[in-house]
């Protein structure tokens, strides 16, 4: 199969006090094999996450070190779509479904690789299942 990856269900995955037992639940569903995709914006979310841990002093820099270690270990498949076109398509999804163009580039992804979503965030569930995009449940 074909998986979508988010910020929101990559830090409940990998933060040990934000993991959550039904994101380990539903993760353990994906197979190695499986492909697992995000677009180029997780790696900006992820930093900032990161750099939110250290500034309110939940996690010391080191500890945020080991949280990288992690996450190379999901081998992501990085898309990196760009341009004018791509840009109205998130546009008109931001429109639609209420989304943050950030929201928005995931969706797309997801229903452009014909993928599963996984995230945490309820407007993004909801806007994935308006769209026809399956979410993993």
């Amino acid at each position: 199969m074909i998986y979508v990856f988010d910020a929101s269900f990559v830090g409940a995955l990998i933060i040990p006090d934000e993991k959550n037992m039904q994101v380990g639940r539903l993760f353990g569903k994906i197979e190695n094999e499986d492909e697992k995709h995000a677009p180029q914006l997780l790696w900006y979310e992820i930093t900032n996450l990161f750099k939110n841990l250290f500034r309110r002093r939940r996690y010391t820099e080191n500890e945020i070190m080991t949280f990288y270690h992690r996450l190379a270990d999901f081998y992501f498949i990085v898309d990196a779509e760009t341009g004018v076109e791509y840009s109205k398509k998130l546009l008109r999804l931001c429109n639609d479904y209420n989304l943050s163009s950030y929201d928005a580039a995931y969706l797309e992804l997801a229903e452009r690789k014909k993928a599963v979503l996984c995230t945490m965030d309820g407007n993004l569930r909801a806007a994935a299942k308006n769209y026809g995009v399956a979410v993993l449940r």
